[in-house]
């Protein structure tokens, strides 16, 4: 089901799990994504995307978008970037999201990251839509700690993302012309969402490694109050093979 499959998709674009733990030249592989969907109707999200993509220097380009570094001091660096957006409602064929129908958009925004000690990272970035359907924004700022479970390399992340009111009401919320009885329109303004996860790679060989995620987001009362949506946590997971070329 499309809408299923979207759902897993943007978990996994979202985590930046491909394109910067790539070496240098090209990749390929591809993910399965596990997850709650947080919407009325069918709960069940599995989904795959593929990883293909080409990492240079100073820029990458794949299935999860394309940024340009605009610079690098070694302990800090500033990205350009572009990314599409998808989302869970879809193409959605449950009678209780009847009438709702998301497109796919497209982001473009700033990511400054910068190392606050040898494990311990800080990732800001600001995310303006520009295909004209929403024109929202997206404020996200993490904290990452990496350290080692015997030969695995992990990296556990808390952080939050801020969500503009036009954003929010495309995620989650019903236009007023998406109103039927028993789903009034709801409009739940700029949303503030928490979220904690943990991420890794297991090398297979000099060119192939196991990558995985996992990411919890802690939905607040203004989500949790619309009409469409029936959870208050979004839990998701990310198991997939990255090989470089």
């Amino acid at each position: 089901m499309a809408r299923t499959a979207a759902a897993a998709i943007t978990f996994l674009l979202a985590a930046p799990v491909a394109a910067q733990d790539a070496p240098p030249g090209f990749f390929a592989g591809g993910l399965l994504g596990v997850g709650t969907d947080i919407y009325v109707g069918d709960n069940d999200v599995v989904g795959g995307v593929p990883l293909i993509g080409y990492r240079g220097d100073g820029f990458s380009i794949g299935t999860n978008g394309a940024s340009v570094t605009l610079f690098d001091r070694g302990d800090a660096a500033l990205d350009i970037f572009a990314a599409p957006r998808f989302f869970a409602l879809t193409d959605v064929d449950e009678p209780e999201l009847e009438g709702i129908d998301r497109d796919i958009t497209l982001d473009i925004g700033l990511r400054y990251v910068v190392d606050i000690s040898p494990r311990t990272t800080l990732d800001l970035s600001f995310a303006q839509e520009v295909t004209g359907e929403h024109d929202g924004q997206e404020v996200d700022a993490r904290l990452s700690q990496s350290f080692q479970l015997g030969a695995i390399p992990l990296s556990a992340f808390a952080g939050v993302s801020w969500q503009s009111d036009d954003l929010s009401r495309y995620v989650y919320g019903v236009f007023p012309g998406e109103a039927r009885a028993g789903r009034p329109a709801y409009d739940p303004g700029a949303t503030t969402t928490p979220y904690v996860g943990l991420r890794g790679g297991v090398p297979l060989s000099e060119r192939a490694q196991v990558i995985g995620s996992l990411r919890v987001d802690f939905l607040g009362s203004d989500i949790e109050d619309s009409p469409i949506v029936d959870e208050d946590t979004a839990v998701s997971l990310g198991l997939g093979v990255q090989f470089s070329f």
